[in-house]
């Protein structure tokens, strides 16, 4: 007897972040009356809280408080661990390497929907492979925070003034969120550790955040990424508009203008891209690399194939959407929606994504937020910014540890220790700086 036949309709989703498992989540709401079989296949059994990242990176999460358990989120959904390497459209096929096995396995779908994130863009800087730092996941963000105490030590450990500036400057390059809130939580995080170190001066830590565009927050209003620059530049972060980075180093950046920053960290925040998996899927790609998506979600020509979140490229009124993590849980909800609609005969529905506002921490407990229409900046922005991000975290178990990790922040200094994540081998950052002394800024 072929099984296949009568087995009930299987649903494939690639990737398990937001776009994922939330649509995942609310296809086991959609199908309860309707018999399916759901798989999700991602190398993790976790998914990162994003919102929390940069605070997890920096001490004011536990790390683990940023992650959610994919199968505690999800109930009916088969999670699959393994590496997605490729597709077979016309046969109604994937063929992923499960987790702890280089043996390929294929398997069979009725409906496709790939979810597979991006990855950081990572341009053809010379030196930014080897030399660079990226936040794309939590390992990124604890090997940032190791990167900054082993900074500090070393640092501790020179008598020359030089070599200490040179340590201690941390560049930040790419003046979206994730820039504009990273360089300005590690600008405090920074300078509360120095503390804790007798011969260092707190103002010998230093971040310096590169933008190529003439503001920050480009998504924001002028007015609101003005108040956020001037806001960074009265707690000593540098802001340089206007220029990138042409050449990373490991003890030092060249600009585009000419002038070289002599610092040790890079972390490149600058865009993302597609997936590099995605060409091997068989399936329409855009000019940039993205799935070419209809209005409903599907992928340009399949009827069974459907693309969400940061990998799928949406129009919506002739405006490409943003890919953030709001628009990704929507992209997810509206597909479960769309894939209920045709398991039960009727069409889908086109998406329709209106922004609800976008919100930006840039340290010392302040924000700047725009929602619904509302401008909002300082401690109030950064307040609704906690209390927006508390809430759209899954589960009240985890709701209350964030809550408890706030509240011990505000009683206790944050502990400032290595986690044993390093990223990058910094033995010999003394040496190097000491063949060469920085010279300049």
């Amino acid at each position: 007897m072929n099984t296949d036949r009568v087995r009930p309709p299987r649903i494939i989703i690639l990737g398990g972040g937001f776009a994922g498992a939330y649509c995942a989540q609310q296809l086991e709401k959609s199908l309860r009356t309707v018999a399916a079989d759901i798989w999700l296949i991602d190398r993790h059994n976790y998914f990162v809280f994003y919102p929390f990242l940069v605070e997890a990176s920096t001490g004011s999460l536990e790390p683990r408080h940023a992650v959610v358990s994919i199968r505690s989120f999800l109930d009916r959904t088969q999670l699959h661990l393994g590496t997605v390497i490729g597709a077979d459209p016309a046969r109604h096929c994937i063929t992923f390497t499960p987790g702890g096995s280089e043996r390929a396995v294929e398997v069979a779908y009725d409906h496709l929907v790939v979810a597979l994130g991006s990855v950081t863009r990572l341009p053809a800087v010379p030196g930014l492979a080897e030399h660079g730092f990226q936040l794309k996941s939590l390992a990124d963000g604890v090997a940032l925070r190791d990167r900054a105490i082993r900074m500090l030590e070393l640092a501790h450990a020179s008598g020359d003034p030089a070599v200490r500036r040179a340590l201690l400057h941390f560049v930040v390059v790419g003046g979206n969120f994730t820039g504009v809130e990273l360089a300005g939580e590690f600008q405090v995080f920074l300078r509360e550790a120095a503390h804790r170190y007798r011969d260092l001066d707190p103002r010998e830590c230093r971040v310096t955040l590169v933008e190529m565009a003439d503001r920050i927050l480009g998504a924001l209003d002028p007015q609101l990424s003005e108040y956020a620059r001037t806001q960074m530049e009265k707690r000593g972060t540098t802001v340089l508009l206007g220029t990138t980075a042409t050449e990373v180093a490991r003890t030092g950046v060249t600009l585009s203008t000419g002038e070289r920053l002599s610092a040790c960290t890079t972390i490149w925040c600058a865009g993302i891209a597609p997936p590099p998996v995605l060409p091997n899927l068989g399936l329409p790609l855009e000019r940039h690399g993205y799935l070419h998506c209809d209005p409903d979600q599907r992928v340009h020509g399949f009827e069974d194939v459907w693309a969400i979140g940061d990998c799928a490229a949406h129009e919506v009124a002739g405006k490409a959407l943003p890919a953030t993590a709001q628009r990704a849980v929507r992209d997810g909800a509206h597909v479960a929606k769309n894939l209920h609609r045709v398991l039960t005969g009727k069409p889908p529905e086109p998406f329709r994504f209106d922004d609800a506002g976008s919100l930006a921490a840039l340290g010392c407990r302040t924000a700047v937020a725009k929602v619904f229409g509302i401008r909002l900046s300082g401690f109030a922005a950064w307040f609704l910014w906690r209390t927006v991000y508390l809430f759209k975290m899954p589960g009240w178990s985890r709701r209350l540890r964030i809550a408890m990790d706030w509240t011990t922040g505000l009683l206790f200094p944050r502990e400032h220790v290595q986690l044993g994540l390093h990223g990058h081998r910094a033995d010999t950052l003394l040496d190097d700086l000491s063949e060469k002394p920085p010279t300049d800024r």
